[in-house]
C-alpha cells in the first residue's frame, strides 16, 4: 500500500510541476539567426578549381541555392533561377552551390540542364554551406538582400510562383 501511495504521490508531483511551467513559466524562444555574415566567409570553388570567396557577393542581393544531382526537383529549380536571371540580370546573383559531389557529377548534372553562364555554379567540397544554414531538406533556397539578412528561407522545393515573388521582392 505504501508503494502505491508514493507512485500516486510521485505521479501528482510532477503534474503539479508540468503546469505549473506551462502556465507560469514564459520561454520565449531564441529566434531564428536572420544574418548572412557568417556564410560570407566561406571559401567555395568554382568548376575550374578556383576559389569563390562568398564576401564578393556582399552587398548584393542574392540567392543562394543548395542542390545535389540526386535530387529530384533541383534540375527544374535551377532552370527557373537561370530563367530569373535573364530577366534580372544584374540586379540579384543566383549562387548554386552544389553539395559536396565530385566535380564530374556536377557539371554532367549542369551541362545537361544547359543553364549556360546564367547562374553562376560552384562547389561545396566540405558541405560548409549547407551546413552553415542548418539546411535539412533538399533543394534549399535562402534569398539574401543588399545587408546581408536572410529575408526568406525555403526548406525543400519551391514552386516557381514562389520562387518568382520572392525574387522580385528582393529587387523591389
Amino acid at each position: 500500500m505504501r508503494n502505491v501511495l508514493a507512485v500516486v504521490a510521485a505521479f501528482a508531483l510532477i503534474a503539479v510541476v508540468l503546469l505549473f511551467s506551462h502556465f507560469f513559466l514564459k520561454v520565449t524562444p531564441k529566434p531564428a539567426d536572420t544574418s548572412f555574415n557568417n556564410e560570407f566567409s566561406l571559401v567555395l570553388k568554382d568548376y575550374a578549381g578556383n576559389d569563390v570567396h562568398l564576401y564578393q557577393y556582399r552587398r548584393q542581393l542574392i540567392v543562394a541555392y543548395a542542390w545535389a544531382s540526386w535530387c529530384t526537383y533541383c534540375a527544374d529549380e535551377m532552370q527557373h533561377l537561370a530563367s530569373l536571371k535573364k530577366t534580372y540580370g544584374d540586379k540579384v546573383q543566383i549562387l548554386a552551390i552544389n553539395r559536396a559531389e565530385p566535380l564530374a557529377a556536377a557539371k554532367d548534372f549542369t551541362d545537361r540542364l544547359n543553364t549556360g553562364p546564367d547562374i553562376t555554379l560552384l562547389l561545396d567540397p566540405g558541405d560548409a554551406f549547407f551546413k552553415s544554414i542548418t539546411g535539412y531538406a533538399m533543394p534549399e533556397t535562402v534569398f539574401i538582400d543588399s545587408g546581408g539578412d536572410i529575408v526568406y528561407h525555403q526548406r525543400g522545393p519551391i514552386d516557381m510562383s514562389t520562387l518568382e515573388q520572392k525574387v522580385k521582392e528582393l529587387v523591389h
